[in-house]
């Protein structure tokens, strides 16, 4: 009687083991599937542009910028969504230090003249844009591309549907964060899987996760529900250096008052 316990207690742990393993590959198809669906939102941005600086003394020598990184297609007209310090140079500047010959002077204020703005699609289309509206504190910019050279290529935009954010993802909650590699690998779409570590709410909310690595990653839900983008935080105009995930609830409400600043006057 003992030994036939004991071999149906064994074929329990071994199903039980087996659905285990089932369950961890159904998470792995469901980041793999999040991949393959939310690819052709992820696009790579070059911004173009002329850094001015005043001092407390004579103004800085204009210099040209050019930055590279990641965004989110957000809407069906192609608007996308950026960490605003990854394209703008000027972000933290005020208050800084700097030498002209043989003077030091205090930087009093900035700004980047974007010049131009090239958007990647991951395949062959490329497409130019403009910056329509930053909002520094919370350390975003939104991108409208041409709209005459989307429709001469008819161009059918890949999106995140902001509007079925995680109302409810909270710490422990596990998550996937999409990204591009850099050119080495030919800008192939990756993911990181992780989890929420913590949920910090003030004026906005923030996720801290470990899927969010880098600027611009959206961070989803196993089921499909965008969390937010991460950005950088700004504390009192300056750049933390460190990350958090924007909720995507905040960032749709900005990506509306975008629309609103891209319109003709």
């Amino acid at each position: 009687m003992t030994s036939r316990y004991l071999l149906i207690a064994f074929v329990v742990s071994i199903l039980s083991a087996g659905a285990i393993r089932a369950q961890e590959e159904t998470v792995e198809v469901k980041a793999r599937k999040l991949m393959e669906t939310y690819k052709g939102s992820l696009v790579v941005v070059t911004a173009k542009g002329l850094l001015k600086a005043k001092t407390n003394g004579e103004p800085l020598p204009d210099r040209d910028q050019q930055r590279r990184t990641l965004g989110v297609t957000v809407g069906d007209d192609g608007l996308l969504v950026v960490s605003n310090s990854a394209i703008d140079a000027a972000v933290g500047l005020q208050g800084q230090q700097a030498k002209m010959e043989e003077k030091v002077v205090t930087i009093q204020s900035a700004t980047t003249e974007f010049s131009g703005v090239e958007i990647s699609y991951g395949d062959t289309t490329l497409l130019h844009g403009k910056v329509v509206r930053q909002d520094v504190e919370a350390d975003v910019a939104f991108i409208l591309p041409d709209e005459a050279e989307a429709k001469a290529l008819n161009k059918k935009f890949e999106k995140v549907d902001l509007s079925q954010f995680a109302a409810t993802a909270e710490a422990a909650d596990r998550v996937v964060g999409l990204s591009r590699s850099s050119a080495v690998y030919g800008y192939m779409p990756t993911l990181v899987m992780g989890r929420i570590t913590g949920v910090f709410k003030g004026e906005r909310t923030f996720f801290v996760t470990d899927a969010g690595t880098a600027q611009g990653v959206p961070v989803f839900t196993i089921d499909g529900k965008p969390v937010g983008i991460t950005v950088v935080r700004i504390i009192e105009g300056q750049p933390s250096g460190v990350l958090g995930t924007l909720s995507a609830g905040s960032i749709q409400v900005m990506a509306n008052l975008a629309r609103e600043a891209a319109k003709p006057k």
